[in-house]
């Protein structure tokens, strides 16, 4: 055993070498580091990642004696790793996609890992690494389906406690009539503030806890619906504060009061569990007796032969590291997407075919929401018919995490509208036979029934699917430094379920708009 910890230790590679790969990779990615830490510093879900390296980094030294006396090889794994996650991370600067930057830090922080220490430091290291992934931004695409979906379900359920309350009250989509006041769950009270860091406090108490695998599993997966309660709770407690005092108990300290309130109590009732656990199992113990956070440490020698084998897999490890974030950050500092000039959409046709548009305005809350840089809402009424199309349009210079399209059906739930059914269409849509693809949705509310198309153009390429199209941004930004786009969607109402009329009327009036469409999208 002896001579097997001798072997693979850490102490192989010797400290001053294991320290300057972590500081080459950390300088290598200082510029998305410094981004991450802005982010913690000024956004309310993900504060607590200010913490979070120091967490790690305790646990590893708490574990400093278990990792001198495991035989630890380095695994050539690592250095795969650490490869794929640099090619990422070149990726991720030329499409200047934020959250990629951040998890390709990870992959690579994960190839360090099993370098130095192999499959047996990368278990001991799972929880530290797993803290870090857990307080990177989600990407826009993913956070934004996640948010509306959580708007929905505290919705519904806070409306529910304020109807066992004994107060009438009507929900559509995110807003809560209490009839002279209307309250809107918006993105804030999506309940992920409460989320992110309640999954990251449970990971480390499960952690430290000596408790079944089962056990563990069940604290941190509680959280979930924790969170959801508690957050609905919330939105209960202050509709019930509207209704009494007015307006103003939904705004400024109040509001940030009962969202520390409601943390606070999500936790304990994280501990309540613990204290359960203990009830039920551990009746004779006491509740700190379940927790573990004890030290340990021992020193080994080390081969002389084995350390320069050793640094000759350093430099097989280095070479990649430093080539290709070397490259990374060149880009980073030189690089400068192409911004394609077009026409501004307030000079868009104010007539399309026979119908002429009632142009509308955004609301400059919705606007901070969607970052854009430009966009296009109007109504398009047919005078020999009365109906309408109404035609939505939005375009970003550069896709961004937090600026970059999705897919409206993030944000039909919102009003109030049921998706019913959804597909992809495929039509001719221009006299030279060229076909045209868009998702089709059919949605509903009450007794109104609409037929929406949409798809995203991304250099005169159409895509349906939102994910295909984020993913075609690296390559669009690698071959040509762009990474523009617009999303279209136009939606008219089906009167008598007559699909077949209204999905003329929308594949009519693509094909009447198409020839305008290249002046305002970039191809």
């Amino acid at each position: 055993m002896a001579s097997e910890t001798q072997e693979g230790s850490i102490r192989v590679f010797g400290l001053p070498v294991v320290l300057s790969l972590l500081v080459l990779i950390l300088l290598l990615f200082s510029e998305s580091l410094y981004s991450l830490v802005l982010e913690w510093w000024n956004s309310e879900e993900y504060g607590h990642g200010l913490f979070m390296p120091f967490i790690g980094a305790y646990i590893l030294w708490s574990k400093r004696g278990e990792i001198s006396r495991l035989p630890l090889r380095s695994a050539t794994s690592g250095v795969i790793c650490s490869f794929l996650g640099l090619t990422l991370y070149v990726s991720a600067v030329l499409a200047d996609l934020e959250s990629v930057k951040h998890y390709s830090f990870i992959i690579v922080l994960t190839g360090y890992v099993l370098f130095i220490g192999g499959w047996a430091l990368f278990r001991i290291a799972l929880v530290p690494l797993a803290l870090l992934v857990l307080v990177i931004p989600l990407p826009y695409l993913l956070i934004s389906s996640l948010t509306a979906g959580l708007q929905l379900i505290s919705s519904e359920m806070g409306t529910w406690m304020i109807r066992a309350m004994g107060i009438p009250v009507f929900l559509e989509g995110n807003i809560i009539d209490l009839g002279a006041y209307k309250l809107q769950v918006v993105e804030a009270c999506s309940g992920l503030r409460y989320l992110y860091p309640l999954i990251s406090i449970a990971l480390i108490v499960a952690y430290f806890l000596r408790a079944p695998l089962w056990f563990k599993a069940f604290l941190i997966v509680s959280t979930v619906p924790v969170t959801i309660v508690m957050n609905s709770l919330r939105i209960a407690v202050t509709g019930l504060l509207v209704k009494s005092f007015g307006v103003a108990a939904a705004e400024g300290f109040l509001h940030d009061f009962e969202g520390w309130v409601v943390f606070m109590a999500a936790f304990l009732i994280l501990i309540a569990e613990v204290w359960l656990y203990k009830l039920i199992f551990k009746s004779s113990q006491s509740i700190f007796d379940l927790f573990d956070f004890g030290d340990d440490s021992a020193n080994n020698a080390y081969s002389p032969i084995r350390f320069c084998i050793s640094m000759i897999k350093v430099v097989f490890f280095v070479i990649p590291v430093v080539v290709l974030g070397g490259l990374a950050n060149y880009y980073s500092v030189n690089e400068q997407i192409i911004i394609p000039t077009r026409e501004k959409f307030n000079s868009f046709p104010m007539r399309i075919g026979s119908s002429n548009v009632d142009l509308s305005y955004l609301e400059q809350e919705v606007l901070d929401i969607l970052r854009a840089d430009d966009y296009f809402l109007g109504s398009y009424r047919d005078s020999s018919s009365e109906e309408e199309v109404n035609l939505y349009m939005v375009y970003y210079e550069q896709q961004k995490d937090g600026s970059a399209l999705h897919s409206p059906k993030v944000c039909i739930p919102g009003g109030g509208w049921v998706v019913a059914d959804e597909s992809v269409v495929e039509f001719n849509y221009r006299a030279t036979g060229e076909t045209k693809a868009a998702n089709r949705v059919v949605i509903r509310k009450g007794e109104f029934t609409q037929l929406v198309y949409y798809w995203i153009d991304q250099k005169g390429v159409s895509y349906t699917d939102e994910y295909l199209a984020r993913a075609s941004l690296i390559s669009s930004a690698v071959f040509d430094k762009r990474s523009d786009g617009a999303l279209i969607r136009v939606n008219v109402l089906v009167n008598n379920d007559d699909f077949d009329k209204a999905d003329m009327k929308l594949q009519n009036f693509i094909r009447d708009m198409a020839i305008y469409l290249p002046d305002f999208l970039p191809q």
